[in-house]
């Protein structure tokens, strides 16, 4: 494929491309946008990643950089995989809290630690490290902004810092950009469906154009949100590719 895309290649929620991808627990999408190969997360585990990238057709023969929004086993265990890549040895982005795990888990990796928003490949971004506090635990993520002419476009893994809180800090780091898109998990698989019509409203009244959640958003949010924003609501699912 050329072009800018962002194609689902490791997903637990199952897409409709018709073709024999494996769905597996996690989340990992790669990105094409302005002459760079990025993969956001790498999914649980690294066989399943490397045949859904093969069946889909995705050149990885020059993969850029790998980002890893948070150090959860679900996003990072197909790291591995990465290195089975010929051509491939990229720097791994990662939240600077999870820099140590990361390296203890995969000692080749050229982990390169965000702390503070910032610019990864030109017009590519990540949200800096955002903290998180969830069942007990301390930690940070973060999620990948592709600033496009017509606005930009987040990608998250699991938003456990809460999608809109993710948004707020786009909005503040690129105030004069609509956003075009938001997708990836949500993190809303234990809300209540009232407290998902008012993250709902919020997206939207946050100037947020379309929306495509998956993985760890959950049945109900999904469904929510589906009738909610109607035209506006993409799927992002495994397998499926969104063209910039």
């Amino acid at each position: 494929m050329a072009g800018n895309f962002i194609t689902c290649v490791y997903n637990n929620v199952p897409g409709n491309t018709g073709v024999d991808v494996r769905i597996g627990a996690g989340f990992s999408a790669f990105i094409a946008y302005k002459q760079r190969n990025i993969l956001f997360d790498v999914g649980a585990d690294a066989t399943i990643l490397l045949k859904n990238i093969v069946v889909l057709g995705i050149d990885t023969r020059r993969l850029d950089a790998v980002v890893i929004s948070h150090n959860h086993w679900d996003h990072v265990y197909g790291l591995p995989g990465i290195y089975a890549l010929e051509e491939s040895d990229p720097d791994v982005y990662v939240a600077a809290s999870s820099r140590g795990a990361i390296l203890e888990q995969n000692p080749r990796s050229k982990v390169v630690p965000i702390d503070e928003p910032m610019q990864i490949f030109p017009d590519v971004w990540s949200t800096g490290s955002m903290h998180v506090e969830y069942r007990n635990l301390s930690f940070s993520e973060q999620a990948i902004i592709l600033n496009n002419d017509d606005g930009t476009y987040v990608v998250t893994g699991c938003a456990h810092p809460g999608i809109v809180s993710i948004v707020e800090r786009v909005k503040q780091l690129f105030p004069e950009k609509p956003i075009a898109l938001v997708a990836g998990g949500f993190h809303l698989v234990d809300a209540t469906e009232q407290e998902i019509m008012k993250i709902s409203a919020k997206l939207s009244k946050l100037g947020v154009k379309k929306i495509a959640p998956s993985h760890c958003t959950g049945h109900t949010a999904i469904q929510i949100f589906e009738q909610e924003w109607a035209e506006c609501y993409v799927r992002l699912y495994l397998g499926d590719t969104y063209r910039l």
